[in-house]
């Protein structure tokens, strides 16, 4: 029961008081004992017995840069997203406003300037005020709130959550090694490096922390650029940053806001006009929030490359020895990582995807379109017609799968790329020095004995009965005629000459493979006309390795990777080797030169390519490949969930199409984006190469002319020419 005016106190926090005031007596007498100030009595017991504890523990604390947020920039400087465990930009005292500084050290620790990192004169007014019955004060100045902060901090950063609770215990021992830590750092900087370092590292509200983030949050500028209002509401936030946070509590917010300009007058920091006149601003007139947005989904038409860069650091060992070794360093490193996008390329892929197939069109196509630099593997573009996220009711197809990729960096082992692989068999002919003026095929059925196999690859022989896409052209045809057309039987007699093992390990020497090396395929003969899976990243690659003239890189995003200390990372290069002649790469190049000029002006950029189209069975995807010497670019269309349905009979983004091969809406895709992206490129041209030089079989039944029937016997022998003089129209795909 009360009595007088004596305030009664709950037992559990009484005994939180006691504590509270057992532990500053405590650390005031050590104090006093370890700065040499006499203490008598009692006092002097407790302080000389402090005193050989605070002897004990180890003064190891060193200033360190707190946790800040990693930036991902393209390879022309623009910044690409942000990603950030606490939401904190570090910048120097100079560029903070003298107005948070000053209601900081007013409010906080006005004697900050005059004590050496303890503040006796300020455990002293807490015993006080404890003895008083007035509200527990911690006189912590901010040298030990620097302290205390650095050390969660470091705990968080290095993923140890006991480090995390001792630096945030209730107990005499921390304070002593708070206070002795903090006497340390005063030896170590200046009263303005100190100060600097806890207007960084301090929370200013439940979700932002430094005063740069905090004024970019709150106020929508710099810290540099507060006002007196501003910069007193901030530095009223650190005491309780949830209680106190002006877009959940305003009315408190303002009425901390008060107390710090009273401080500040009180201090003599401004005049009394200048406090009237900043008190007179309510807090929500002062607020202009722009909340932080971080990661991928935030990184706009850039997310896809965003989410593959990501996972280039989270796949490589050297940013730590576990994944969440590396996880953290990139929500608390600080890290400035350098990529290979192009932003202007980044931005036509993304325009290209949403224009040929809108985001709710109702066909319910996916398109990915992926680009990569010849000879050096670096990644330009990858882009795709959805937004990157998770599915709601107003993006229901949204999604985080990049079909553009392989599984390692957020897509799948790929898709079936059709008639486009055929330029592997392409390639393998020259390498086993055949003339692109070989006439072969004719066939629409192959035993097990037609095949070769040998050595250790994941393909079998077996019959295949197969036909061309539209059915027609059942002759023997030249190898340049049989690309042109897109003959799958000219490619099943090219192929039955060779070994399908060869054939295979051309696909890897390129880099057309699988996008998931634990799915073990088994694979027929027929794979030679794109049945394998391939990421279209892997396909854009292979054709790289053409139009370098064989030079085989491995896919990179990630030019250069810095930390907040400077600390330069290794991170992975393209690994650029010859894999492929220069003779056989060019031979490739010209025959798929001729191939692009057969497709009456589908693939037309006004600049030398080379291209090849594809369609899967049904179909049910459709592809074009293609390539300048500077930039090799994919683009796949079919339903990202597997075959829902082929390819027929439908309308995408309005227009109809009997059926979508890889010479339509693929094809307009790549024209259009590449037309444009070339324009940021400088002129070039393949190599001159001589596709009649080298074997010259012909094999097949010929094809009949008008005034002969059709025959068995072997086709006209092929003209004996080293140029490209003939062009067959493109048919089928």
């Amino acid at each position: 029961m009360q009595k007088g005016n004596a305030r009664y106190m709950p037992r559990r926090q009484l005994r939180r008081t006691l504590a509270a005031l057992a532990a500053l007596i405590a650390l005031a007498a050590v104090l006093l004992a370890g700065l040499s100030l006499p203490v008598v009595g009692a006092t002097g017991l407790a302080a000389r017995a402090g005193m050989s504890a605070m002897t004990e523990i180890p003064s190891e604390f060193k200033p360190t840069q707190p946790s800040q947020q990693s930036v991902i920039y393209s390879r022309d400087g623009k910044e690409i997203a942000r990603f950030y465990a606490e939401n904190r930009i570090v910048v120097k005292l100079k560029d903070m406003s003298p107005w948070v500084q000053k209601g900081t050290t007013a409010i906080e620790d006005h004697r900050f300037y005059q004590h050496r990192g303890v503040d006796l004169e300020g455990i002293a007014r807490a015993i006080a005020n404890n003895l008083a019955g007035r509200d527990t004060q911690g006189a912590s100045t901010l040298t030990q709130q620097l302290v205390k902060n650095t050390l969660i901090d470091k705990g968080l950063r290095a993923g140890d959550m006991n480090q995390v609770r001792k630096a945030r215990e209730q107990s005499i021992t921390r304070k002593l090694r708070e206070a002795k830590d903090a006497l340390a750092i005063e030896k170590q900087l200046s009263k303005d490096q100190i100060l600097e370092g806890y207007l960084n590292i301090a929370p200013y509200g439940t979700s932002v922390y430094g005063v740069e983030s905090a004024s970019r949050f709150y106020f929508s500028k710099s810290a540099k650029d507060l006002t007196l209002s501003e910069g007193a509401l901030l530095s009223g936030i650190t005491q309780s940053p949830a209680k106190f946070d002006p877009t959940l509590h305003p009315e408190n917010s303002q009425n901390r806001r008060d107390q710090v300009l009273k401080a500040m007058l009180r201090e003599q920091m401004i005049t009394y006009d200048q406090y009237k006149e900043a008190k007179a601003i309510p807090v929500p007139d002062l607020l202009k929030v722009s909340p932080g947005q971080q990661g991928c989904a935030a990184a706009g038409k850039a997310s896809y490359f965003c989410a593959y860069a990501v996972n280039e650091i989270y796949n490589n060992p050297v940013f730590g020895k576990s994944l969440n070794d590396r996880r953290r360093l990139l929500l608390r490193g600080g890290l400035k990582i350098y990529t290979t996008m192009d932003s202007n390329l980044q931005n036509l892929a993304t325009d290209t995807a949403f224009n040929r197939i809108p985001e709710g069109d109702s066909s319910g196509l996916s398109i990915a379109i992926s680009s990569i630099e010849p000879g050096t593997g670096k990644i330009r573009a990858l882009a795709q017609n959805t937004p990157y996220g998770n599915p709601d009711k107003e993006h229901p197809r949204a999604t985080q799968n990049s079909f553009g990729v392989d599984k390692a960096h957020g897509g799948g082992a790929g898709f079936q790329p059709g008639s486009s692989y055929k330029p592997v068999t392409l390639a393998t002919w020259f390498d086993n020095g055949y003339s692109a003026y070989s006439v072969v095929g004719g066939r629409n059925h192959y035993s097990a004995r037609d095949w070769k196999v040998s050595g250790n690859c994941p393909v079998h022989a077996g019959s295949w009965d197969l036909k061309n896409a539209t059915g027609g052209n059942n002759y023997a045809t030249s190898v340049l005629e049989g690309t042109q057309k897109s003959l799958n039987t000219t490619y099943a007699g090219m192929a039955s000459n060779l070994d399908l093992c060869d054939i295979y390990k051309m696909s890897e020497r390129l880099g057309a493979v699988s996008g998931d090396p634990s799915q073990k395929e088994s694979l027929g003969p027929s794979f030679i006309i794109g049945a394998a899976s391939v990421p279209p990243l892997n396909m854009a690659n292979a054709f790289g390795t053409i139009a370098s003239g064989g030079m085989r890189c491995s896919p990179v995003a990630l030019e250069k990777v810095v930390d907040a200390d400077g600390k330069t990372f290794k991170v992975a290069s393209g690994n650029c080797k010859r894999t492929v002649e220069a003779s056989v790469a060019n031979k490739t190049a010209q025959v798929l030169v001729s191939t692009a000029n057969s497709y009456g002006g589908r693939v037309n950029i006004g600049r030398q390519v080379m291209a090849k189209t594809g369609t899967t069975n049904g179909p049910n995807a459709a592809w074009t490949l293609g390539a300048t010497p500077n930039l090799a670019t994919a683009v796949w269309v079919g339903y990202s969930q597997g075959s829902q349905r082929d390819l027929v009979r439908m309308r995408i983004n309005g227009a109809y199409y009997g059926i979508v091969w890889g010479n339509t809406v693929p094809a307009m895709a790549f024209r259009e984006y590449m037309s444009a992206a070339v324009q940021y490129l400088p002129a070039a041209s393949f190599p001159d190469a001589n596709i009649g030089e080298g074997k010259t079989i012909s094999q097949g039944r010929a094809r009949p002319t008008p005034t002969q029937q059709p025959s068995e016997g072997p086709a006209s022998p092929s003209p004996q020419t080293t140029q490209i003089t003939q062009t067959f129209y493109y048919q089928e795909d």
